[in-house]
């Protein structure tokens, strides 16, 4: 399984099974702290921009996975595509942000199942 830390306090992870699945993507930004709440909520597929989570300056982490048979496709910002994305989930995967507080939108390749998000404050 390997070594799941970090290599710096900048990047997040995409994992399946407790195992790295993709290369580590730095992101800047954030507050960094320590979270002593979560928020726990659901996304609906669609094949448009949807959005995922609000900018949170509060935000410590977020987790979202793909509860979704179709690929999901996730951007840091807004206006994703299945052309203009941060990194694509497919079925099962999460993804693990850190130190990102701004918005984050998603869409399917197809309309079928959910985003899985939960937010640490």
């Amino acid at each position: 399984m390997g070594n799941m830390t970090p290599r710096t306090p900048l990047e997040f992870l995409v994992q399946e099974n407790n195992r790295l699945v993709t290369d580590l993507i730095s992101v800047s930004g954030g507050g960094g702290g320590v979270a002593t709440s979560a928020a726990v909520t659901s996304v609906a597929s669609v094949m448009t921009s949807a959005q995922l989570l609000a900018a949170n300056t509060s935000r410590v982490e977020a987790v979202i996975t793909n509860d979704s048979t179709a690929v999901l496709y996730v951007k840091l910002g807004t206006a994703v595509t299945s052309s203009s994305y941060t990194i694509k989930l497919t079925a099962g995967e999460s993804l693990v942000v850190d130190k990102y507080n701004g918005v984050i939108h998603g869409t399917w390749s197809s309309v079928n199942g959910n985003a899985r998000l939960t937010e640490t404050t």
